[in-house]
């Protein structure tokens, strides 16, 4: 009996890539009352708004086919406009090839700080700093790629907020595309002009449904994974017997589990277990977001699809314009705006009724909001493990917890169980490569 845990993106993909493969002897147990983990959506009084932005951006051909035959004329493709928010004006994303708008001092300061870690590359011999050094931090990296002008005036604040521990506590394993390199022509073209209408980075367009919602993801997978068991709760996990213990609810048997759980999570439920073990799983850490959810009647709130904020002037990192993505999750006439908060053991959130104030004080006074608007729905969403930390720790530990597991006949994929910093192609993918391998395992076993 394969058992997979979690029909979030990875679970729900690796189950239906095992029933093409004919599998029947497969169970899937979500604790949650509907498929899809944090990739969901929320109806709220005609508004639609996802567990913060949702959007595909597809790498991988073969996810592309799929995803694509399963939502079909649902699925649109968004050219992105995204932005920063500094020094009291708009500049579009990402900031280190977009300074142009900036008061002139701060423009001079970036591109000189950029022009000297080149000069300084390149006497080092070095094509700017790899980020496959674990010796190096984040911190390092950008101060060597990008100088020390960006580094000011966006790469640290922003990071620093988003990631709720300072870059120089974090190491680079996670970047990959996810943090855009520009030439020095691009930079100073950048200064030079304005370069709103040529959209920079891995995601310059991405998919997202026409309506529903990223929801449809999620329901479109769930068919092709078979019956789903909802609203179970896994409690604990007894190795040696291969039992799991699911809250209210007869004990479930396993010979190969997969589990979507966040690492952390899956660790502690784990029976017997090395102290070692345990002691790698209490290093893994994460932040938290709380996205703060607003519908305003009557007018449109921006033209962006979401905006970078990475100084002290607001509570939140990033505002996302779901009204922007697509028209039909929103009344006529309306539009809506998402706020991410992100809070950690290194920052907590306080008081949440007064963040959620000084969100809306935030929002006018950056523009978004203004008094006399009619709001027409407020829904906040707490997500408690929304991003992986990489500090120094966690590589280590995440392979020593992977190894033991598999010794166990478990594998630990997708975002939270691969503990990873990843996108919903990657989820998808996981899902479809642990199920290839449990299947080549089980056939030469």
């Amino acid at each position: 009996m394969i058992v997979i845990l979690g029909a979030g993106l990875a679970g729900l993909a690796a189950a239906g890539q095992l029933r093409r493969a004919g599998r029947t002897d497969l169970r899937v147990l979500e604790r949650e009352s509907r498929p899809g983990g944090l990739c969901r959506s929320e109806q709220v009084d005609g508004y639609t708004f996802d567990y913060t932005g949702h959007f595909l951006h597809f790498r991988r051909p073969e996810v592309q086919s799929w995803v694509s035959g399963l939502i079909g004329e649902n699925l649109q493709k968004v050219i992105r406009r995204a932005w920063i928010y500094s020094q009291g004006v708009y500049t579009p994303y990402p900031f280190q090839a977009n300074t142009h708008g900036l008061p002139s001092d701060v423009v001079k300061e970036c591109v000189l700080g950029f022009i000297d870690a080149t000069v300084e590359a390149k006497i080092a011999g070095r094509a700017g700093s790899t980020t496959d050094d674990p010796d190096q931090s984040f911190e390092d990296w950008i101060l060597k790629t990008l100088g020390s002008g960006i580094a000011k005036h966006f790469m640290v604040p922003y990071n620093t907020k988003l990631w709720t521990i300072p870059p120089r506590e974090m190491t680079t394993e996670w970047m990959g595309r996810f943090v855009p390199r520009p030439t020095l022509e691009e930079v100073i073209d950048g200064a030079l002009i304005d370069r709103r209408d040529q959209p920079f980075g891995y995601n310059a367009y991405f998919f997202y449904p026409v309506a529903g919602g990223i929801q449809v993801l999620p329901n479109a997978l769930a068919p092709e994974a078979g019956p789903l068991e909802l609203g179970r709760e896994v409690v604990a996990i007894d190795l040696e017997r291969r039992r799991i213990e699911v809250r209210d609810q007869e004990p479930v048997e396993y010979e190969t589990l997969i589990s979507t759980m966040p690492l952390k999570s899956l660790v502690s439920i784990l029976r017997p277990i090395p102290d070692e073990i345990r002691s790698h799983g209490l290093e893994l850490r994460h932040n938290s977001v709380l996205s703060v959810n607003i519908g305003v009647e009557g007018r449109i709130l921006s033209e962006h699809n979401w905006v970078y904020f990475p100084g002290p002037e607001t509570v939140f990192y990033r505002l996302g314009f779901p009204s922007n993505s697509s028209p039909n999750v929103t009344p006529a006439g309306a539009s809506s705006v998402t706020a991410e908060i992100a809070y950690s053991d290194a920052r907590p959130l306080g008081d949440r009724a007064a963040v959620i104030r000084q969100v809306k004080a935030d929002l006018e006074r950056v523009g978004i909001l203004r008094r006399g608007d009619r709001i027409g729905v407020e829904a906040s969403f707490d997500i408690p493990c929304a991003y992986v930390l990489y500090d120094r720790a966690r590589r280590q530990a995440v392979a020593e917890i992977h190894r033991f597991l598999n010794r166990h006949g478990i594998y630990s994929v997708g975002r939270y169980g691969g503990w990873e910093y990843s996108s919903m192609e990657d989820a998808i993918w996981s899902g479809k490569e642990v199920a290839e391998r449990v299947t080549r395992v089980e056939a030469t076993s």
